[in-house]
């Protein structure tokens, strides 16, 4: 049995008496001499550790520094730990599967040799964990010696603007305080000037001031680690930028000193420029006198908007003058007219249009959002979006429009194509509360067709930016399920095919389903329910779109151990073959499918029986055979054939018997992206030349 299905173990509290302690020491030595049993059997040694198909169940990946907890799960020796940071430290951890305490960690036997630096710091750790919550006189001895350790850690919670027990260690410093007055009113020392406060109080006020400045000192610290994660990243190559006017200037150099007809020197500046390795986006490429740079169609309509005021006239005239920009920006692909006008000042003229125009003026403000939502289009527009102050303005045009389902709309497009890339963007909406408004319109909202929201709720969980070290979109993740996002977004899903935002909703459940407590909480809204539902309509109607979203976001779902039994009880193993026959010509739904299969059934032998049953095997072989140059299904057919039969040796001769052998090998020698999953395959077949 897999390491996560054991059954937990929880020990009744003891009372503390020398009974007790000689109990606790002996354990210890009993543990210590199992440990060098371990280190001496190697036999031993890989018999305790994690399960070979087995994953750690707070990433999701494989195992590093593998930690077996008092319950019997396993975890990477960083996750659990980190995990108990924030869980709060002052107590025993609980076991994020079944929720017992950990009152003991044991590392994977094998790594007590190891040396390297992560490992032996992980280990100390470890250990550290464990002698804090030993009993008796030993666990007291111990307490005492870590209470620098622990007293650091209660800072840390303090500091941290996340932190759920700031007000209980507020009033245990208050209590410290008060017991500091106590001892210097009982001594002799008098140097401290009182006036009229007195002592007591006097302490009380400095520790609520020391509080409230280890709270406020940690809002400032992760506001600079944040601003300085962003630029922690690859550094870019450097780009050279040059300016209109520079430009014309070399064209006009190479037409009057070399002698060039202008199209040639037109050329020979772009090519000479390029070579150079300068950033020529937003430059009018045009021969200077032939073709005027204020007669680009962009720059006219930035010079016109620039003349505008607000009058009914003039509203008018804004909205042509912004549809015309949304036609030139999406008209031509490759036409560079997106960064000329951020070049000309596009993004912060229409910055400040959505700043100025009046509410009631929405068709104005539509035509302007989304001519703002085409402008931000990469980095340098997003921190141009920034430094404007875009974050604050759009979501106050949000919350004051959130009646209009184009405003609506729009505005959230606003918000998608600022947070991509953007980890800086992210968090400045996430403090605006944008988690909180995303809420109130998706319970509003419910029947509308909304697609930006649900494209920024996929942008902001999505850990897009590659110059940030750790983005923080994880924890979004869980404040949006917190709040009850991953429950609303359950309901926009219940009209089912009707919903013209149904896959737009699969894909943003899915970027808030980031663990396996939010798995399950989308299971206990009836989202397995819904989406088998929407899986079957998809059948029916023919919708491969649909059909793809939905397999993925249960692939997704299915990581859960309790809602892989709700799925298999459901039936869903034979709805899924049902689909796989209806999509039977369509590869990429036939390798969602298998993804499902594959989570299914890892480290679940019965499970793996049943999709034999329901024709897994069969699907397997007949996609590999028919899609034989699709590589990307060649190798989920391989995982999942390999879950097939990893602890099923009756599964083994079954698909042995219909020449999976060869197909296999077949795929492994075609695809060099299948080699590794068919050679895994192939070992668990419990073929002997698997490698060769």
């Amino acid at each position: 049995m897999s390491a996560r299905n054991a059954t937990p173990v929880i020990s009744p509290d003891r009372q503390q008496t020398p009974q007790n302690d000689n109990n606790a020491i002996e354990q210890e030595a009993e543990e210590e001499s199992k440990t060098a049993v371990v280190l001496k059997n190697p036999s031993y040694m890989d018999r305790e550790g994690p399960p070979l198909d087995d994953c750690c169940p707070i990433c999701f990946g494989t195992f590093d520094v593998p930690c077996k907890a008092s319950c019997g799960h396993w975890y990477c020796g960083s996750c659990i730990l980190q995990y108990w940071k924030y869980s709060g430290p002052s107590s025993r951890c609980k076991c994020p599967m079944c929720s017992s305490r950990i009152s003991n960690l044991t590392p994977e036997a094998s790594l007590h040799g190891q040396q390297g630096q992560e490992v032996v710091k992980v280990l100390e750790d470890v250990r550290r964990y464990n002698h804090v919550f030993v009993g008796g006189v030993r666990g007291l001895a111990r307490k005492v010696h870590v209470v620098p350790f622990l007293f650091k850690r209660m800072l840390e919670e303090m500091m941290d603007p996340d932190g759920h027990n700031f007000f209980l260690y507020e009033k245990l410093m208050r209590m410290f305080a008060i017991f500091l007055a106590i001892l210097y009113i009982s001594s002799p020392f008098d140097f401290i000037p009182l006036g009229r406060i007195g002592v007591v109080r006097l302490f009380e006020y400095m520790s609520m001031l020391l509080a409230v400045t280890l709270r406020l000192a940690g809002i400032f610290r992760r506001r600079r680690l944040n601003q300085q994660e962003t630029f922690m990243g690859p550094p870019s190559k450097n780009v050279r930028t040059i300016s209109q006017e520079a430009f014309d200037e070399l064209v006009k150099e190479n037409i009057e000193d070399l002698g060039l007809d202008p199209t040639e020197a037109l050329e020979d500046a772009i090519q000479t420029l390029t070579l150079q390795g300068v950033d020529l986006s937003g430059i009018v490429t045009c021969v200077p006198g032939e073709g005027n740079v204020r007669e680009n169609p962009v720059i006219k309509c930035l010079e016109r908007l620039k003349e505008l005021g607000f009058d009914d006239d003039d509203l008018d005239e804004m909205v042509g003058l912004l549809d015309e920009l949304v036609g030139l920006f999406t008209g031509v692909e490759g036409s560079g007219n997106v960064a000329i006008g951020v070049r000309n000042g596009g993004l912060e003229l229409v910055c400040s249009i959505c700043s100025s125009i009046p509410l009631v003026s929405e068709k104005v403000l539509v035509s302007a959002l989304k001519t703002l939502a085409l402008l931000i289009h990469d980095v340098q527009s997003t921190e141009m979006f920034r430094s404007s102050d875009g974050p604050k303005m759009v979501v106050g045009i949000l919350k004051d429009g959130s009646e209009s389902l184009e405003v609506l709309n729009t505005g959230f497009a606003v918000v998608a194509a600022a947070a991509t890339g953007n980890e800086v963007v992210k968090e400045l909406l996430i403090e605006l509360k944008i988690d909180e408004l995303i809420l109130e319109v998706l319970n509003r909202q419910s029947e509308g067709n909304i697609q930006g929201l649900y494209d920024s709720i996929r942008v902001l969980l999505t850990p897009d930016d590659n110059r940030v070290v750790a983005s923080q979109v994880y924890g979004y993740a869980r404040r949006f399920a917190k709040i009850g996002i991953a429950r609303a977004l359950v309901e926009s899903l219940r009209s089912g095919l009707t919903s013209p935002s149904l896959v737009s909703a699969s894909i943003a459940l899915k970027a808030v389903a980031v663990n396996d407590e939010i798995c399950k909480s989308i299971a206990e809204s009836g989202g397995i329910d819904v989406i088998f539902k929407c899986i079957d309509d998809s059948g029916e109607r023919g919708n491969k779109i649909v059909a793809r979203a939905c397999c993925s976001l249960l692939s997704k779902l299915a990581g859960s151990d309790s809602n892989k039994s709700a799925i298999v009880e459901k039936e869903g193993m034979n709805k899924l073959i049902q689909l796989s026959a209806r999509f039977s010509d369509d590869p990429s739904v036939l390798q969602e499918v298998m993804s499902i299969f594959t989570v299914l059934c890892l480290r679940s032998p019965d499970t793996a029986a049943r999709a034999m049953e329901a024709g897994a095997g069969d699907l397997a072989i007949q996609a590999m055979e028919k899609f034989s140059n699709v590589q990307q299904l060649q190798r989920s057919s391989c995982l999942m054939i390999r879950n097939l039969v990893a602890r099923n040796p009756e599964n083994r001769t079954l698909l042995l018997s219909h020449g999976i052998e060869k197909i296999i090998r077949r795929a492994k020698a075609n695809h060099e992206t299948c080699k590794d999953a068919a050679t895994d395959a192939l070992r668990d077949l419990g073929l002997d030349n698997y490698n060769s």
